[in-house]
């Protein structure tokens, strides 16, 4: 049997090694992407969506104009996965766009037409473009082409999902939510004064607290409670749903549903109530929010539903807030208020966390 010349040996495992290569670098990038991009704002009919990148890191907005009207919102989750999406656009099947594929697309492909969506992207150091896609899928998949010199005479196969949920109601592209918890956080204090009630006819008495998260030592294990600054405990039945249904705080309906001017009817209106949050994680705070609740001075109702006003510096203007929500908000922060004061004063500042009691 003749020996294999050492050139051979060589040969063989250089070639091994790219199929290792190769194999490692597909099994690394799942699809092929048509691009990599960094954009800073998507278009799509009378949507906007614009990033914004500051030393905090990146913020999400969504601009919609209706009859002639600008109007311009934190956006919801949906829109940096979104972003996330387009910029790393992942390609399921790469052709030339030839006339059959052609023929599938309106004369001029990156015309508005029935038979399309189309997005114009604009990157951040880049001139703006624009991507189409059919709308009829084949297996999930429709067939795509942009208007980029690098892409010019291609077609693209990509999800159909990535395009289909441009077409959700405008209210899911905007951030209901009062409150954005940095992520593992939760909240270490409450600061809740109550300056008035729904019910004139009732019998009110003006109160403040501030609450703290605290460990408490309970048999062999430890668990969390609420103190007010004196060290006075309040019970899980009351403080525990405060925190969770101020923490959920949202926009009950956005300006472009109604006609009220919230301004003038915020001057008119009643204080009811106020909070700090303060959230916290891994035993330091990490973020200060407040909000101030008012009750209007007539009835206010959008879409057969009663409505509060609000106000925060997490949110632009004078927002909505649905009034049952702010009923159990009340009513808890008058459970805390009752168990307070069937408690003597507490002595002692409530402890630090880590702190044994």
């Amino acid at each position: 049997m003749k020996k294999l010349p050492n050139s051979l040996w060589i040969l063989l495992a250089s070639l091994v090694a790219l199929g290792a290569f190769l194999f490692l670098d597909l099994d690394r990038k799942d699809e092929p992407m048509i691009w990599d991009l960094k954009l800073q704002t998507i278009r799509y009919g009378d949507l906007s969506f614009e990033k914004e990148t500051s030393f905090k890191g990146e913020s999400y907005y969504t601009s919609l104009s209706i009859d002639g009207k600008s109007y311009r919102y934190r956006a919801s989750t949906t829109v940096p996965n979104l972003f996330r999406d387009l910029e790393e656009l992942k390609m399921q099947g790469l052709y030339v766009f030839d006339d059959q594929i052609k023929e599938l697309f309106p004369e001029d492909p990156f015309a508005a037409s029935e038979k399309t969506r189309c997005l114009e992207l604009e990157p951040a150091s880049d001139a703006a473009f624009k991507l189409c896609a059919l709308r009829e899928d084949k297996g999930g998949k429709v067939f795509a082409v942009a208007n980029r010199p690098e892409n010019a005479e291609e077609a693209y196969l990509i999800a159909g999902y990535t395009l289909d949920r441009l077409d959700a109601d405008r209210a899911s592209f905007l951030e209901k939510r009062v409150f954005l918890y940095p992520t593992a956080s939760s909240t270490v204090e409450m600061e809740i004064s109550l300056q008035g009630i729904l019910d004139e006819s009732a019998s009110f008495q003006p109160f403040s607290a501030d609450l703290f998260r605290r460990e408490k030592k309970q048999d062999d294990r430890t668990i969390m409670v609420w103190k007010d600054s004196s060290g006075r405990e309040v019970s899980p039945q009351f403080s525990n749903p405060l925190d969770t249904v101020i923490r959920q705080y949202q926009v009950e309906f956005f300006d472009y549903e109604y006609d009220i001017d919230t301004e003038a009817q915020w001057e008119a209106s009643r204080p009811l109530l106020t909070a700090k949050m303060v959230a916290g994680q891994d035993g330091e705070e990490v973020q200060t929010m407040r909000i101030e609740v008012r009750n209007p001075a007539q009835p206010l109702t959008v879409k057969d539903k009663q409505v509060l006003l609000m106000k925060s510096p997490e949110m632009e203007g004078v927002q909505l807030i649905d009034l049952e929500t702010v009923k159990r908000t009340i009513g808890y922060i008058q459970g805390v208020q009752a168990e307070l004061a069937s408690q003597p004063p507490g002595e002692s500042s409530p402890a630090e966390p880590g702190e044994d009691h």
